[in-house]
């Protein structure tokens, strides 16, 4: 095979065929026409009679074509994959063909190798081709390629070299159709390698019924196409068909595209354009192949000599295509079967490729072709194949069954023929095939061995109760149940009971390892195995006598038994627990489970009798056995429950021999020994003789009855009868016995030691029982005794409770405050002490009567010990309460002077004057004054720290100052001494509280001359530098003569006091002798500083801050020239070094912390911090460098390459619609570009054309120049660019959202007015104002309504140019936000997608409804040939912040006079006015024809082409909203519905309807829209046609007169359109519903009008939409926001 190297060869090939077939080409015979026509038509006719003589099969094929079954799109997709590909393989290309479908031709494009001779000689027989008959795919008999000609009249072909052409018509011979005609192309047109390019030239000639059927069958043709076509292409990699419009402009376009990662998985992607909107679905399948043999002939073809002595038909390679979502779990949902083309479903989940003999029409298989059986076969085997690689899959092998046929669901009277025949094949071989994994899924497993668990034998989680021997029966547990419902229709079966007792014999025989004997095992399981064994039980099952005979029972011991090797019995009886260590064998005692015991008890468990335990428990004793205390509380306890049972033999008890534990566990009986019980008697042998470790009290040695016999065995017992019983019948002890022997003796010694807190009781006892031995009895007085409180006080020091004392003690110290009370064990009621008690107080030396002073101060005493062991009970009114009290018994006194000496040597002795504060301070008189100015160091000043402690007149009180001056002896006030002294205290504590010390100076300030003795007062000072201030932020103490006295100013070397004394002027002045300074004095120091050689540039800048601080109180400051030729200005080298230089040298002030990084290292700056220059101002500014400024000397130079930038549609970011006003300020400010009068107008052009985009793409450097040096470095913040290109300003923003917002609000405004300021023509700026500055940034943030205020408020003068700019209605605020989820989808034609920059900014409050039929699209991207764009401009110093804009409306564009008066939009207006005027309100469900086509379905055709979109929306939402208001106006006969009028239709877009002669004289409605139309229904008209036309319930609005909002939806599509409402509607339409029954005087109506301006345009009514949303009528989806009606 070759392929033709030049044209030369190329042409001679084809004219050689031609010739060969004796073919002439109709030119030819035109030729002839003008020579002679006679001859052409003779030479015609011997051509025809040759034609029918030799080429039978040609007109046959002629004949056959047209009533053929074939599909041409397949025939030309089947033969571009038989091509071969090695060119594009080699380049990196993938195999693909294209479909360029026009409406009058069709443009196939492949890059294929190329025409051989071989291919154009096949392409030009009949009945051959390039393939054999047993290679795969073959063409209807006959057709082939050739089925092009069914759709067109010529095919023109071009590869490489070769172009030629086939020509045929109906009626022709049929030779055209296999005889090339050469075609000259231009060497433009050549088609270079590897490419081949088909054109095909449809039928136009012919009926035009049949023609259009023709068109409509290559729609439906390539409308079939799947992308599941390219599973079983063995080349193509990708088809791609384009659909063109009649001016060559694509329509739309299908891409379908395979990849293949691995041999079995493939990816299939189907991309439809539409509209510049690409929608792309990606569908996964998992591929097996396999090859069928022994297969019997296809008797559709014809085989050679060679395939049949080969038999090649009896292979074919079969494909199943699985699919699979992107997380490879399979889908689920029937699949086609292919014969290399799509077929139909057949009823499998997966797609199944063979070459099977198909009918006639190739819509279906033949049922009964043995070659067809053969190919059942193969699939079967190749599904098994495919099985087994899922098993090789993590997931997949568990959830493969999925493709399994459902027999369930289609059983076998559905599936019929050859397809039952392969789900039977399927079901065979799954049956013999290891495919399906057990629990432990360590190896495949048939189905028929394995075993699906019910739910009575898994537990809780799903896990199996008992764990399987591997290789296990349970299918694994990842396959979920839906899947194993499928397995059981193909045999998978259900646990047995054998399986059951195999597996509790397993888990039995594994011992430490089973499960039921496991003690970690849960309860639950227990009762889940419990059930499933007593179900056996109860239904009698044949495998109870094998359960009993298992070991299972588990004993008190630890082993399991089975009832039939020994007797078992429960462990309880009647609800008592049977003691252990008994010779009886009971189960286990935790097993408590009533399933557990029900199944004990079928496995044969007893009862025991109570004689039978009783006699096992003393036995257990009489043969000497000692119990440990467990086992003793047990038997002692069932003994105890037992004894009175009437049935137990009496003659067998032996308590006597029982023995029993003390405390410590010995064990002993008591009868033997002597044994007490431990109970709460206060007196009692357990109370007094215990172990007292927090008493050091080891316990006096006594046999106590152990406390765990108490413990849980009187639970089901009266307390009493148990004791009793151990008391009468067991023999323990139950009184102490006391008596005059040496046990006694230690007995009271042991108390006294030991317990001293039952001392006083112990001994009264004792002094009750014998008084004799009491007074005998000697206690040392300095004995410790206990107290309340738990202290030990001596006993002379105690005092006995009594009411008078304690109410005392209560009063002012409160119950928590120790006293020295005794500890009673009995409440005194008395104010006396009791007699036996005072008696035995006598013998123990204990006082009982105190005077009222001595007491008092002892509780004062108490007192103050509590606060200072910080008691939280106490408090200070106690304490004043106290102090009041002593006040008032020592002043009440007749001894007055004789007890205030007490009292004063009290408090003199010991500190017990209290001083309020955070800390608890009490000091002595001495320490203390009554008054001061403030709190001071030396002393406690008491009015002042006191307050309002006494009483609520506080220091008033008369007896405050009374008790503290008078009583303590406190002194009054302070002396000057005592507030020097005061200073030198706080010099020496280094106290840097500066109001502090002014108080001090303030205080000595307010004493009269006559107290002060100033010569000694300033010596003091001067000595003792008592002067403190701060300097450079360093605080000191200064002398007087260190000092001095400015307003402003610092000096060096000297202190200033004005800032922080400032009223104390003549203290510090004239008193102490402080000198003044002023601002010449600085302005002196500062030169004489800057000349010394020896000044450091700390020292100069010293000294301008004294300067700077002098020049804020001179109103009128001397001229700074005296000092511009001083070296004072520090500057800082890019070197890092610092110099003093004068005023000449060059360098920059630094006023922006980024502009001093990036130039540090370049400039020389002046070396102040950016904190400094600011606290610097004034000193700058009166030397006059407002000019020296960083900000104000760095330009920022802005470029943009003018590639990737996207236009921003967001109203709130444009600055086109306020023009107007920046024209306004450009004027105002005398821009170059207003200048001369007609470059306003062009000024004004470019700001209406400005356009804002979005780009990462504009750079930034920062230019500085010094010293005729240009200095440079990038810009990393955020920046905007400004040109002008066609006379339209552009403006280029980041394209973050944050980015924009910041731009937007901080650096727009002053970039803008740079721009305008700027000429045009020299790029030289003029002043930059600020003023104009802040005016530009206001517009940019003002509303458009209050433009003209903003221009007022800024002074901005009118200019006389009219002002043209396009209207925007901005959305009114939305009271509350709809939740997204709750959004309604009224889905019609609508705008999606109206600002990119935000996905959730779905706004339309108010501005208008979008009723266009296609997607908006609101990006467009910037010129890719723009050039790349500098400007340059100051750095913006505008910090100002804004907050987030409002979220984005979208404004619709104020028509083009032009577009809007095209005649076919007036025409379409005509229609939809003639239509409004016939039409009436239909009838409430009635049928409508909302799904058939209209008449016009091109929006050319209705006059709908516009510059935009938006426009188009409009004026299909306009013609709509016409057409309502004509119907309501001509309802009943063209009367129309009463004071129903044009003022009514309240919507902005209406202005698009006056292009129409009609309506020319209406306004445009500038008012607020609520909806398109209201009306108030005053006469009720339309309510009541609502009514009768059944969208009104007549019981709920007959006679009301409602107003209604109607909202119109307009598409040129079908009703079924989805059409979207804004937030404002759905507001308003939620907040106007009579749902469910509630007249509330305003019905929401929406006007659906569908088919606009066609023959069938319609109107579909919805009364309350909200209603029909909450009962499912409209269905609602949230995508901005789209409605449907609901389908059934």
């Amino acid at each position: 095979m070759t392929v033709p190297r030049s044209r030369a060869s190329a042409r001679e090939l084809v004219r050689r065929i031609t010739r060969d077939h004796g073919f002439v080409s109709p030119e030819r015979l035109e030729q002839l026409e003008t020579f002679d026509p006679e001859l052409r038509r003779d030479i015609e006719e011997a051509l025809l009679t040759k034609d029918m003589l030799i080429g039978s099969s040609v007109l046959t094929l002629a004949t056959n074509l047209y009533t053929s079954k074939a599909r041409f799109v397949f025939e030309l997709l089947q033969n571009a994959d038989d091509n071969t590909y090695h060119g594009a393989k080699a380049s990196g290309d993938a195999p693909y063909v294209s479909f360029h479908v026009h409406p009058g031709r069709i443009i196939v494009e492949c890059n294929e190798d190329g025409f051989t001779d071989k291919n154009l000689a096949a392409i030009c027989a009949i009945g051959k081709s390039s393939k054999t008959g047993a290679q795969g795919y073959i063409g209807e008999k006959g057709i082939g390629f050739k089925s092009v000609f069914m759709v067109a009249s010529r095919v023109h072909i071009q590869s490489g070299m070769l172009s030629f052409s086939f020509r045929h018509r109906s009626g022709d011979s049929g030779m055209g159709m296999i005889s090339p005609l050469w075609e000259e192309t231009g060497v433009n047109d050549e088609v270079p390698l590897p490419f081949t390019r088909f054109t095909l030239d449809l039928h136009e000639d012919g009926d035009p019924e049949q023609l259009a059927k023709t068109r409509q069958s290559i729609q439906a043709q390539f409308e079939d196409l799947q992308e599941t076509l390219l599973l079983f292409m063995k080349n193509l990699r990708n088809i791609h068909v384009v659909f063109y419009n009649e001016q060559s402009q694509q329509k739309s376009s299908v891409t379908y595209s395979i990849q293949r990662p691995r041999d079995t998985y493939a990816i299939l992607k189907k991309a439809r354009a539409t509209n510049g909107v690409t929608k792309e679905d990606v569908r996964r399948f998992h591929i097996t192949k396999h090859n069928g043999t022994d297969l019997a002939k296809n008797e559709n073809r014809t085989y050679s000599a060679l395939e049949e002595t080969t038999r090649a038909y009896s292979k074919s390679q079969i494909i199943l295509a699985f699919p699979l979502t992107e997380f490879d779990v399979p889908i689920v949902e029937p699949q086609d079967l292919f014969v290399f083309l799509p077929v139909r479903p057949v009823g499998f989940n997966f797609l199944i490729q063979a070459d099977f003999v198909t009918d006639a029409n190739r819509q279906d298989v033949v049922q009964d072709s043995l070659r067809n059986l053969g190919l059942v076969q193969a699939v079967a085997d190749a599904f098994i194949k495919a099985i087994l690689q899922f098993c090789e899959h993590g997931s997949l092998r568990f959830q493969w069954m999925r493709y399994l046929p459902k027999r369930k669901d289609q059983p076998n009277m559905k599936w019929r023929g050859l397809w039952l025949n392969l789900v039977q094949e399927i079901e065979s071989r799954l049956k013999k095939t290891a495919l399906f994994y057990d629990r432990h899924n360590s190896r495949r497993r048939l189905l028929t061995d394995l075993r699906n668990p019910k739910e009575d034998i898994v537990d809780e989680k799903g896990d199996p109760l008992f764990e399987e021997d591997a290789p296990g029966k349970l299918i694994s547990c990842q396959y979920i149940n839906s899947d194993l419902s499928t397995l059981t229709d193909y045999g998978l079966r259900w646990c047995t009971t054998t399986d059951v007792l195999e597996w509790v014999g397993q888990d039995l025989r594994r011992g430490v390892s089973s499960r039921m004997k496991s003690s970690a095992t849960p309860e639950s399981w227990h009762s889940k195995v419990a059930q499933l064994l007593n179900y056996f039980f109860d239904k009698k099952s044949h495998v109870c006598a094998d359960l009993k005979r298992l070991e299972m029972i588990p004993a008190n011991n630890g082993a399991w038994v089975s009832s039939q090797q020994t007797s078992v019995y429960f462990h309880t009886i009647n609800t008592l627990k049977i003691p252990s260590n008994i010779d009886l064998r009971l189960i286990m005692r935790d097993v408590v489970n009533p399933d557990r015991l029900k199944l004990f008890k079928n496995l044969g468990v007893k009862i025991a009798s109570v004689d039978m335990i009783r006699k096992s428990i003393l036995r257990f004793y009489l043969e000497n056995r000692e119990p440990d205390l467990v086992t003793s509380v047990k038997h002692l306890g069932f003994l105890f429950s037992t004894h009175e049972d009437p049935e137990r033999m009496r003659e067998f008890e032996e308590y006597a021999e029982l023995k029993l534990l003390d405390q410590n566990e010995r064990l002993s009986s008591p009868s033997d020994n002597q044994m007490y019980i431990s109970n709460a008697d206060s007196y009692g042998a357990w109370e007094l003789f215990r172990c007292k470790p927090d008493q050091n009290a080891a316990g006096f040695p006594t046999r106590f009855l152990h406390q765990e016999y108490f413990v849980n065995t009187l639970a089901e017992t009266e307390e009493e009868s148990w004791v009793d019983w151990l008391y009468d019948s067991v023999g323990v002890r139950r009184y102490v016995e006391f008596g005059p022997d040496k046990h006694g003796m230690e007995a009271l010694n042991y108390i006294l030691t030991y317990r001293p807190e039952k001392f006083l009781g112990a001994f009264h006892e004792f002094f009750l029982r014998d008084p004799t031995s009491a007074r005998s009895t000697k206690v040392d007085p300095s004995t410790a005794i206990l107290c309340r409180g738990g202290r030990k006080i001596p006993l002379t020091d105690t005092y006995f409770p009594t009411n008078d004392y304690m109410a005392r003690t209560e009063k002012f110290l409160g119950q928590e405050v120790f006293f020295p009370w005794l500890q009673l064990e009995f409440q005194n009621d008395s104010n006396n002490v009791p007699p036996s008690w005072k008696s035995l107080l006598d013998i123990l030396k204990i006082p009982v009567d105190h005077t009222d002073i001595d007491f008092a101060l002892v509780m004062l005493k108490y007192l103050v010990a509590a606060f200072n062991s910080g008691a939280s009970a106490v408090n200070t009114t106690k304490l004043f309460e106290l102090y009041d009290y002593i006040q008032e018994r020592c002043w009440g006194s007749e001894n007055l002077a004789d007890e205030i000496q007490k009292i004063r040597v009290f408090f003199s002795a010991t500190p017990y004057v209290y001083i309020p504060g955070p800390k608890l301070i009490w000091t002595v008189p001495e320490l203390c004054v009554w008054d001061a100015p403030q709190d001071l160091a030396t002393k406690y000043v008491l009015k002042s720290l006191y307050g309002e402690c006494f009483c609520k007149r506080g220091c008033e009180c008369p007896y405050f100052p009374r008790f503290f001056m008078e009583t303590l002896g406190i002194r009054t006030s302070c002396s000057w001494e005592d507030y020097v002294a005061e200073l030198e205290e706080l010099k020496d504590n280094e106290c840097d509280n500066i109001d502090t010390i002014t108080g001090i100076y303030e205080a000595i300030d307010a004493l009269r001359t006559a107290d002060i003795d100033e010569a000694t007062l300033r010596e003091t000072f001067e000595t003792e530098a008592l002067i403190y201030a701060s300097v450079d932020d360093q605080t000191s103490w200064y002398k007087p003569s260190q000092c001095v006295w400015s307003k402003s100013a610092r000096l060096r070397g000297r202190v200033s006091l004005d800032e922080e004394y400032e009223r104390l002027e003549g203290l510090f002045t004239r008193v102490l002798g402080v000198k003044q300074v002023d601002l010449q004095m600085a302005i002196d120091e500062l030169k004489q500083t800057a000349s010394r050689p020896s000044s450091s540039v700390p020292e100069v800048k010293e000294s301008i801050w004294t300067v700077n601080s002098l020049l804020v109180n001179e109103a009128s400051p001397p001229s700074p020239s005296g000092i511009m030729e001083s070296s004072i200005f520090p500057i800082h080298y890019p070197s890092g070094g610092v110099k003093c230089l004068p005023v000449q040298t060059e360098f920059f002030i630094v006023d922006r912390e980024p502009l001093k990084k990036s130039f540090m290292s370049k400039v020389k700056l002046l070396d102040f911090s950016l904190k400094e220059v600011n606290d610097l101002r004034l000193f700058l500014d009166w030397l006059g460098f407002q000019n020296r400024y960083l900000s104000c000397c760095t330009k920022e130079v802005t470029s943009f390459p003018g590639q990737g930038a996207t236009l921003i549609l967001t109203p709130s970011l444009q600055i086109r619609h306020k023009a107007y006003a920046f024209l306004r300020i450009a004027c105002h400010f005398g821009s170059p570009r207003t200048s001369p009068q007609k470059e306003v107008h062009r000024l004004y052009k470019a700001l209406q054309n400005a356009k804002i985009f979005a780009t990462d793409g504009v750079s930034s450097n920062l230019q500085v120049s010094q010293d005729g040096e240009l200095h440079q470095v990038q810009s990393t913040r955020t920046t905007l660019h400004i040109d002008e290109h066609d006379s339209a300003l552009h403006a280029y923003i980041p394209r973050k959202r944050d980015d924009q917002q910041y731009v937007f609000t901080n650096k727009l405004a002053r970039t803008l007015f740079q721009w305008m300021m700027t000429n045009p023509t020299t790029q030289i700026q003029d002043g930059i104002e600020k003023d104009g500055v802040d005016a530009t940034k206001n517009i940019l943030l003002t509303p458009y309504s209050k433009l003209s205020e903003v221009l007022e408020d800024n002074g901005i003068a009118d200019i006389d140019v009219e002002n043209t700019d396009e209207l925007l209605i901005e959305p009114e605020p939305q009271s509350e936000p709809v939740p997204l989820q709750t959004l309604m989808a009224i889905s019609i034609e609508g705008i999606r997608n109206l600002d990119i920059s935000d996905a959730n900014d779905n706004t339309r409050d108010g501005i208008f409804t979008p009723t266009s039929g296609a997607d908006n699209v609101c990006s467009t991207t910037a010129s890719n040939n723009a050039g790349s764009y500098l400007s340059v401009r100051p750095l913006s110093s505008n910090r100002s912040s804004l907050a987030r804009s409002p979220a984005p409306s979208f404004e619709p564009p104020t028509p083009a006079r032009d577009g809007i008066t095209h005649h076919l939009y007036v025409e379409t207006l005509s229609r939809v006015i003639a239509a409004g005027r016939r039409a009436s309100i239909p009838v409430h469900g009635g049928a409508n024809i909302r799904q058939l086509p209209g008449s016009i379905n091109d929006a050319a055709d209705l006059g709908l082409c516009s510059a935009s979109r938006v426009e188009r929306d409009c004026k299909v939402g306009a013609a709509g909203e016409l057409y309502v208001f004509e119907l309501l106006s001509h309802l009943y006969g063209g009367q129309g519905l009463p004071l129903f009028s044009r003022a009514n239709w309240q919507s902005t877009i209406r202005k698009y309807v006056i292009v129409h002669p009609e309506y020319a004289d209406m306004e445009t409605w500038r008012g607020r829209e609520t909806s398109d139309i209201t009306y108030l229904d005053v006469q009720g008209t339309l309510t009541d046609e609502l009514i009768n036309k059944g969208y009104l319930a007549r019981d709920l609005w007959e006679g009301k007169r409602p107003s209604y909002f109607i909202e119109v939806k307009t598409t040129t599509s079908s009703c079924d359109t989805p059409f979207y409402m804004s937030k404002a509607q759905y507001q308003h339409m939620q907040d106007n519903t009579s749902w469910p029954n509630n007249a509330n005087g305003n019905i929401y109506v929406v006007f659906r009008v569908y088919y606009l301006g066609q023959d069938t345009m319609d109107l579909e009514i919805y009364v309350d939409p909200e209603a029909l949303r909450r009962t499912g009528r409209l269905k609602f989806r949230s995508e901005l926001w789209s409605i449907v009606p609901a389908t059934d």
